[in-house]
């Protein structure tokens, strides 16, 4: 796109004239991953403040910054870089990202809820793959309103069908992804107690999940997860005709069968058509029985596909089993609230275990004035199985500790640390060959240090 076009779109002004007429290909926010070519948004966040990186950016090859008018330095940037002033940079890039997607003849799949939505969007991406050519994905967790328009500019104008997750933590980011995005199928896999820091209830999760929805065209579909009785409460008030997948309620799409195949994998059997999975856990099965659900709406069928050679797979640390030193790890480590760790920990305590079963959990963010009573209900819950340890991590979970403590578990068997550091350096000393570990937490306690201290210890003999 010419800088010119761009100032134009976002109602900004360029502000070196000479530069109108350049052009640009690709878009980022992060100076640490331009490249050349490419434009660099300047954006006010939270943390850090884009404006402080623009030379970074340009440094690494960026032809041309999107900057606030604000900012004193609009003069001082390098005479061949293009410059477009804007009000605000983060709304001039999510306008730039609704325009780009007009632009696209993609059919865009969106995908959100709040449990499985990454590993639902993996599976789909690969399940489309099977059947039709030129599919796209988001990358990693792109999922927010930073996130979301870079997946959007990531998508190839040859791309035929593009899957997005979209994930919100408030009740007015939904909206505005919606507004930007407004996907061709919708599809929420769950609603559960998360974000209930800004959401107070998992009533208005769903609701707030359903915006994606809420002003759509009548003829986009809506697939949703039948046995998940709030969001059918819900989405029910919105759309009459779902598109439903469940495991045990009456729906459109079911599973026929289910054969768990050791620690790290599932055969699944959908309309006669076998899978394999390779993860465990009921609720690895409902994310793929709804990756279907969604394949078999946008109108493909799996007739003439060897599906059980179909290689699929989900982003790192989400359930994956991984092996280090002869010690078998479930790293579940992306992201925790209380649905995910107990489908989680029913998965684990299903599975068989060769030697010691050891639980390192860590605490579930942003559960706002609830938080204790969660991380109490996971000591419950774990107190109804048989373990060799459980190791709980972070303040928060101080509570699911104290919980264990209550119900008469020996101290022997429990251990608390107070970061993810510690808690890999005296769990490093007590691993042993054919340990059975589950390792979950919210993204923001690092839990994946715990894994990563085995790894390293192995590779340093």
């Amino acid at each position: 796109m010419r800088f010119d076009n761009l100032a134009a779109i976002t109602g900004g002004t360029v502000y070196n004239t000479d530069n109108a007429a350049r052009t640009f290909a690709g878009v980022g926010i992060d100076s640490r991953s331009i490249t050349a070519g490419q434009l660099f948004v300047a954006i006010r966040g939270e943390h850090n403040d884009g404006h402080d990186f623009i030379t970074a950016a340009v440094d690494a090859g960026a032809t041309g910054i999107v900057a606030e008018q604000t900012w004193p330095g609009l003069q001082n940037v390098r005479g061949d870089v293009a410059v477009v002033a804007v009000n605000n940079s983060h709304q001039a890039m999510l306008t730039l990202a609704a325009d780009y997607r007009d632009k696209l003849d993609a059919r865009i799949i969106g995908i959100t809820g709040s449990n499985g939505k990454t590993t639902t969007k993996e599976l789909t991406y690969h399940l489309l793959a099977a059947v039709t050519p030129d599919v796209y994905r988001s990358p990693g967790n792109l999922n927010n309103l930073y996130g979301v328009p870079l997946a959007l500019f990531a998508i190839d104008p040859n791309t035929k069908h593009a899957v997005l997750e979209l994930g919100i933590s408030t009740t007015t980011e939904m909206p505005k992804l919606a507004e930007i995005v407004r996907p061709d199928v919708v599809a929420i896999t769950n609603v559960g107690p998360s974000h209930l820091q800004f959401l107070d209830t998992v009533e208005s999760i769903a609701c707030a999940k359903l915006d994606l929805v809420r002003d759509a065209d009548p003829g986009v579909p809506l697939v949703i997860n039948a046995d998940d009785t709030i969001l059918m409460k819900q989405a029910m008030l919105v759309r009459d005709n779902p598109i439903t997948f469940a495991l045990d309620s009456e729906a459109d799409f079911s599973v026929d069968q289910v054969e768990p195949n050791g620690v790290d994998s599932t055969n699944v059997t959908i309309e006669g058509y076998k899978f394999r999975l390779p993860l465990a856990g009921r609720h690895q099965v409902a994310n793929l029985l709804g990756a279907y659900a969604i394949v078999r709406t946008l109108g493909f069928d799996f007739e003439d596909v060897d599906t059980e050679n179909i290689q699929l797979s989900t982003a790192p640390m989400r359930g994956q089993t991984v092996e280090h030193a002869g010690i078998t790890f479930v790293s579940d480590c992306y992201n925790a609230n209380p649905a995910s760790v107990r489908a989680g920990l029913e998965a684990f305590f299903a599975l068989p275990a060769a030697s010691r079963r050891i639980v390192v959990l860590g605490d579930m963010l942003e559960l706002g004035r609830e938080a204790e009573k969660y991380h109490r209900e996971v000591g419950e819950l774990l107190a109804q199985h048989e373990f060799d340890l459980a190791a709980l991590v972070g303040p928060l979970s101080k509570h699911t500790f104290d919980s264990l403590v209550g119900t008469g578990i020996e101290l022997s068997r429990l251990r608390h640390h107070p970061d993810a550091a510690s808690c890999a350096v005296e769990l490093g000393a007590y691993f042993m060959a054919n340990d059975f570990v589950y390792v979950k937490a919210s993204r923001g306690v690092g839990l994946e240090a715990v894994i990563h201290a085995v790894a390293h210890q192995g590779e340093d003999g």
